[in-house]
């Protein structure tokens, strides 16, 4: 009698609990491999973003300068001058200007009544806040003048103050390489601080043209950008430390990189100033919208006291190794922070090149230097 049933059985035989281990391991490791690669990818993808608002910005204001004949100042002046702070203090800045040039007319429609004015290079602007300020509680984020790498730039928020609600700005302007450039105005302070408004192209209420750029604009800093922070921001990128060295007779940069860091943790400053870097997209005083190539990138952002924002450094980014800039051609660069900075421990200087290496002479536009990256 024939029997259907095999004389054998094969068993089947499932994973074994190591050979499981063993699977689960080689897929953690191409996990562990492919999101660094990953992370690289999108960090790429934030920083070409970030490439390509600085260079909107960048068109925008030779748009101006077509317009006016001029760029605009970093800053202007609000309400009555006497020389005395806080009527030193200006608000609207360079970014405010630029936004018919941006794609945000309605906006600039609803912040001046009289634009033409402002933009053209007519001051004093009589805000309606306290001190002259304006009084501009708009909870509005600008996504052209934020770079996606920055988290904190995403916000709206008050930034510890109820009457500002309003977003952020990444992108600041040069000031040059002389620390107490950024707040003094020629105009009033006459011959005070030593003339230094020549040492950057974007001065307080100083329009100018083009045409003064003698040591080229492809090699002349315009912007760069700056990591956002609170008012009395701890941390290094986003935070202002209040560095009172730098001033010994005259302007010594070099004493904010001594001073500027908390002794304790290189990722904190010593001492947080009343300041709001990046934080109100329209500010135009120094420690929020300006920078001085006189210290390397990435370094702390130092001024001399909360009265006066004398500067150090500001150019800042969370791109790894340096920050991205925007030449006065137009062009955009990455600039290393290990970029040569020269003699950081010089006195400022007021006409001639900069003591402060590639960095320093890449933001005179007339002093003669002949340095590019």
């Amino acid at each position: 009698m024939t029997s259907f049933f095999p004389k054998s059985i094969v068993k089947r035989r499932g994973f074994t609990l190591v050979e499981l281990l063993v699977v689960i391991a080689i897929i953690g490791i191409l996990i562990g491999l492919l999101l660094p690669a990953v992370q690289a990818a999108r960090e790429a993808a934030r920083r070409m973003q970030c490439t390509n608002n600085l260079k909107q910005i960048m068109i925008a204001v030779h748009n101006y300068h077509d317009t006016h004949g001029k760029c605009p100042a970093s800053t202007t002046t609000l309400g009555n001058y006497t020389g005395s702070y806080p009527s030193r203090a200006y608000y609207i800045g360079a970014r405010t200007v630029l936004l018919p040039f941006v794609e945000q007319s309605a906006l600039w429609n609803l912040c001046l009544s009289d634009s033409q004015d402002v933009a053209a290079g007519s001051s004093p602007w009589n805000g309606t806040g306290p001190d002259g300020r304006a009084d501009w509680n708009y909870k509005v984020k600008i996504d052209g003048y934020i770079c996606p790498s920055d988290g904190k730039a995403q916000e709206v928020s008050n930034s510890g103050w109820d009457a500002l609600q309003t977003g952020r700005a990444n992108v600041i302007f040069c000031s040059g390489d002389a620390p107490w450039a950024c707040q003094y105005n020629e105009k009033y302070e006459g011959n005070a601080k030593g003339k230094v408004g020549s040492r950057g192209f974007f001065m307080p209420e100083m329009w100018k043209s083009l045409a003064v750029c003698t040591d080229g604009t492809s090699q002349t800093l315009a912007i760069s950008e700056t990591c956002t922070g609170d008012n009395k921001e701890k941390t290094v990128k986003g935070g202002v430390t209040i560095a009172n060295s730098m001033y010994n007779g005259d302007v010594i940069p070099g004493n904010c990189l001594v001073h500027g860091y908390d002794a304790n943790d290189r990722t904190m400053i010593a001492q947080p100033g009343d300041a709001w870097r990046g934080t109100l997209w329209y500010d135009g005083r120094a420690a929020s919208s300006c920078f001085t190539a006189n210290i390397p990138p990435n370094s702390p952002t130092c001024i001399w006291s909360n009265s006066y924002q004398w500067i150090a450094g500001g150019a800042q980014s969370y791109h790894s190794g340096g920050v991205n800039v925007g030449m006065l051609d137009g062009s955009i660069r990455f600039v290393s922070e290990t970029v040569d900075c020269g003699n950081v421990n010089a006195y400022q200087v007021t006409s001639g090149k900069s003591p402060y290496g590639v960095w320093g002479g890449m933001s005179t536009p007339q002093g003669g230097e002949t340095e590019t990256m």
